[in-house]
């Protein structure tokens, strides 16, 4: 199986009264190399290592020769384009507007940069002086600036007096001095000296940049630090009933010296032996990749408690299970001078090609899913992909359509089509997001006089989007483009496909790339009782990976899941009544999935899901690009009772990390979420849309972190309709919001948690947004919005209950304030009136640059929740640690705060 790195905890580092243990931030640079790379720094010279590291950075340069010329002086032109280069070269929006720093000059970006974030100035209004050298208390008055533009915080200062020439420092130095030596950047000289008006040397900023990163390596003291969790490895497999290898014959006995060839024969095998064996059964694949795969587990291939069945992998290697196939970095050559002609001039020398037509065979070239390790490539279309990710795909109105023609009416993409080579094949393209699809509509030729596009095979197409079906009828939902066209491939990231050569050409590829082929699901499983799949690795599907339905006692460890197109990757549904699922998904990779990486679902019905569906744990996974293109329902996708998910790893995930509905009693927690809904909009890293009955799920021990979004904001949590959830001790950093929307019982509660956005001014924005925070406009008054969606959906409730009264008693039992709820509105009217108490929020630390509590929610909304003892701080007052800026993450002593339990966030 590939090993990959995940993020995981390493944060708070010391115990307190409070926290037994709090992680510390490990901040380990790669080995920085030696400072004899320049002839002029031995490895013995004190800075040689500060050299090497400012070398490795790509901070600092050599001055030519092969020199460095460490003793020489750093100018302000260089100082400034080190922090530059720290700050990963953003672009100025203008020019410097110094008559002394041309815009041809290799520092004037730097320049321009640094005076609009006020880190620098000139020394006058139109002059920068670019080749002066810099001061020791000038280039800590510039670092001082700089980490404010950062931010970071230092709250202590140094005493300066102990220097021995503590009187020759500038006034206006003073405070950035003290600053610099608290923090460990400036040191004293010899004799106690400071030197502040000696001239700093191109070493010494070497040495001071490498220990501005020990204390400020991550941008806002980001808690993130890369993950020391590393793969197990296990024993060679050497009792199993039967061997499996590419190398075999399924004419074998299936011996280790004699193994099948097919995962197919295998499942035969253990069929016949079940039935003369007691106990647990067990087939071990020898690595290798052993290509398509269309498999069909049914009752008869179940095992039981007491006989297990387990396909796993022997132990030596890899087992690759792929429905597509590879194509290496190295195989791309060069267009010929014909082909450049079927590309935009501009584009043809960044198109390179391969040769795939001895394998893409019955691949749709439209339909397979195209990866690398940069995501999902697109095809060569129009409109294009903008820059933003969007597409820019003509809406309705631009095409009419029948059961044989497309007739084109919008000019823009008739203007388009009259240019294109006669005879190539065009297909239609619908709307899903970006990147892929499968409504696509094949055409076979665009007729110039008519101006349609034929269908050859109507029947069969599943292009209901460009049919435009009633429910899709607005123009955000009917859009479309051509795709698969040459002359449009003309950007990164875009592929084109020859249909009659079976030539894959990309625009300026780099890396190998995957196809996923369209062979049907993988495995499906129905009734197929307690089966595990150990060590095996599935790739490059465009249908699932596995469908298990009516199955239970399933277990997936240590399995890897690579670049699927389905809009479920592996789903598991459909629970039978009076029996847990008894799921398990252990140690498990999913990457690189169009839609969702794992659907569980138990029962659309509640009363089946409280009795049981439980038995679901989903532990110590990694999950990394995900939702590429399908915008909904995240990396896990989750309807159950009982759920425990814990200690995984979310990264980069476009959308939801988890979307749950009709869950009931389900934990979350010990996971870290990094870089979640970086395509989303109005959506949550969490997220749920569920009816009031849905209690008891709780949300703890969570570390949230780079929460992207919309313009809505960015949510760590967004609950609707979600009662009963209780979200407690996480740390959310980078969150704009956490959003408990339409739940209107006492049972929904957010408290001690610490919600960090050191970007966040805006007073108006509560961060924790309770009940009913959007409101109908139109209404006479909010309070009857309230009245009546509350009597709506209670009343709603509690007839369900009427006709299910053993239901109704179980509930009552567990959540006796669901009865207590008013649903009489007839008093809407009276001032007095309160349906009851919605949502409880205490106990969280809010923290961010205005330092205000951010919970400005108006008297109606207090009306209906408790709101208490939630306090602000800025970033710099820093509430909570002894002096994060100095990598000292303690809780203070006196700070009444839980229990968070960071040493065990992330995976093991």
């Amino acid at each position: 199986m590939k090993k990959t790195l995940s993020a995981t905890l390493a944060f708070l580092t010391a115990v307190s009264t409070i926290i037994s243990t709090v992680l510390s931030v490990l901040v380990t640079a790669s080995a920085a190399p030696s400072g004899a790379l320049f002839s002029d720094v031995a490895d013995g010279r004190w800075s040689a290592a500060s050299v090497g590291y400012a070398v490795d950075e790509g901070y600092m340069i050599g001055v030519g020769d092969g020199k460095f010329d460490p003793e020489g002086a750093m100018t302000r032109a260089a100082a400034v384009t080190v922090l530059w280069r720290r700050e990963g070269e953003p672009e100025p929006t203008e020019s410097s507007g110094f008559f002394d720093v041309p815009t041809d000059e290799w520092y004037a970006r730097a320049v321009a940069w640094a005076g609009e974030t006020g880190i620098v100035m000139g020394v006058t209004d139109k002059e920068f002086d670019p080749e002066k050298p810099i001061t020791r208390e000038q280039l800590a008055a510039m670092l001082y600036r700089y980490a404010e533009h950062a931010p970071v915080s230092v709250p202590e200062r140094a005493d300066l007096d102990t220097f021995s020439d503590g009187d020759r420092i500038s006034d206006w130095a003073k405070e950035p001095l003290a600053w610099a030596v608290e923090a460990g950047l400036v040191k004293g000289i010899e004799d106690g000296r400071l030197a502040p008006d000696s001239l700093a040397s191109r070493e010494q900023f070497a040495a001071i940049i490498e220990r501005y990163d020990g204390a400020f390596k991550l941008k806002y003291n980001d808690p993130v630090v890369r993950s020391t969790y590393t793969e197990k490895e296990y024993p060679l497999v050497t009792d199993a009933d039967f061997y499996v290898s590419p190398t075999g014959s399924d004419e074998n006995d299936g011996t280790f010296d004699h193994p099948f060839a097919t995962f197919g024969k295998a499942i035969g095998a253990v069929r016949e032996l079940k039935e003369r064996k007691a106990g647990d059964i067990t087939v071990a694949f020898m690595a290798g990749e052993y290509g398509p795969l269309s498999l069909e587990l049914t009752a008869d291939d179940s095992g039981s408690p007491e006989q297990k069945i387990t396909y796993c992998a022997y132990g030596d290697g890899d087992v690759f299970f792929s429905d597509g196939f590879g194509v290496a970095e190295e195989e791309f050559v060069p267009v010929g001078e014909e082909e450049r002609r079927m590309f935009p001039a501009a584009a043809a020398n960044a198109i390179k090609k391969a040769d795939v037509s001895d394998r893409l065979g019955q691949y749709d070239p439209v339909k397979s899913l195209v990866i690398s390790e940069a995501g999902v490539l697109t095809l060569a279309r129009f409109p294009n992909v903008l820059e933003d990710g969007t597409d820019d795909l003509l809406s309705e109105g631009g095409y009419n359509f029948d059961d044989n023609h497309v007739a084109i009416t919008h000019p823009l993409l008739l203007k388009r089509i009259a240019k294109y080579r006669a005879g190539e094949r065009i297909y239609l393209y619908g709307f899903l997001t970006t990147g892929w699809s499968k409504d696509y509509l094949e055409t076979d030729g665009f007729d110039d006089e008519t101006d349609m596009f034929f269908i050859p095979h109507p029947e069969t197409t599943t292009a209901g989007y460009l049919r435009r079906l009633p429910e899709f009828d607005s123009a955000e939902w009917n859009r479309i483009a051509l795709v698969n066209v040459s002359e449009e491939l003309d950007c990164s990231g875009e592929y084109w496909i020859d249909p009659e050569t079976k030539t894959f050409y990309v625009y300026d590829p780099s890396g190998d790339y995957e196809f996923a082929g369209d062979r049907g699901v993988m495995i499906t499983a129905y009734r197929a009782d307690n089966v595990t799949l150990r060590g095996l690795t599935f790739k490059n599907s465009v249908s699932a990976f596995m469908e298990a339905e009516h199955s239970h006692g399933i277990t997936l460890d240590r399995c890897s899941f690579s670049g699927c197109a389905a809009k479920n990757a592996l789903s598991v549904k459909e629970c039978d009544v009076g029996r847990d699922f008894d799921i398990t998904v252990s140690g498990c990779d999913f990457r690189l999935m169009a839609g969702t990486a794992l659907m569980v679902e138990g029962d659309g019905d509640l009363e089946v899901l409280y009795f049981n569906s439980g038995g679901v744990l989903i532990d110590n996974n990694s999950f990394e690009l995900i939702s590429l293109v399908y915008g909904t329902k995240g990396a896990i996708n989750i309807s159950t009772n009982g759920a425990v998910i814990s200690h995984n790893d979310f990264k980069r995930i476009s959308w939801e990390a988890i979307f749950y509905h009709n869950a009931i009693n389900m934990t979350v927690e010990y996971n870290v979420f990094d870089e979640v809904c970086c395509n989303g909009d109005d959506t949550g890293v969490l997220e749920n849309y569920s009816e009031l009955e849905r209690c008891g799920n709780v949300i703890r021990y969570n570390l949230f972190l780079n929460i992207n979004g919309g313009t809505n904001g960015r949510y760590g949590v967004y609950l609707d309709g979600s009662s009963g959830t209780e979200i407690y001790s996480n740390l959310f950093w980078g969150c704009d919001r956490i959003v408990m929307h339409n739940t209107l019982n006492k049972l929904a509660s957010t408290h001690d948690n610490v919600i960090v956005n050191p970007d966040l001014t805006d007073s108006a924005a509560a961060q924790i947004h309770p009940a009913s925070a959007y409101f109908n406009e139109t209404a006479e008054s909010d309070d009857e919005v309230i009245a009546d969606e509350t009597y709506q959906r209670f009343v709603g409730l509690f007839r369900y209950f009427a006709y299910r009264p053993a239901l109704k008693a179980l509930v009552a039992e567990d959540w006796p304030e669901l009865f207590e709820i008013t649903t009489d509105i007839s008093r809407r009217g009276d001032p007095e009136f309160c349906l009851n108490t919605s949502v409880v929020i205490t106990g969280n630390y809010e923290i961010n640059r205005s330092g205000k509590v951010l919970d400005d929610y108006p008297d109606y909304v207090r009306r209906y929740c408790v709101i208490e003892n939630n306090p602000g701080f800025t970033t710099d007052e820093n509430p909570l640690f002894v002096n994060p800026t100095l990598g000292d993450y303690r809780i203070r002593d006196g700070v009444d705060f839980p229990d968070i339990h960071f040493e065990n966030i992330g995976r093991y």
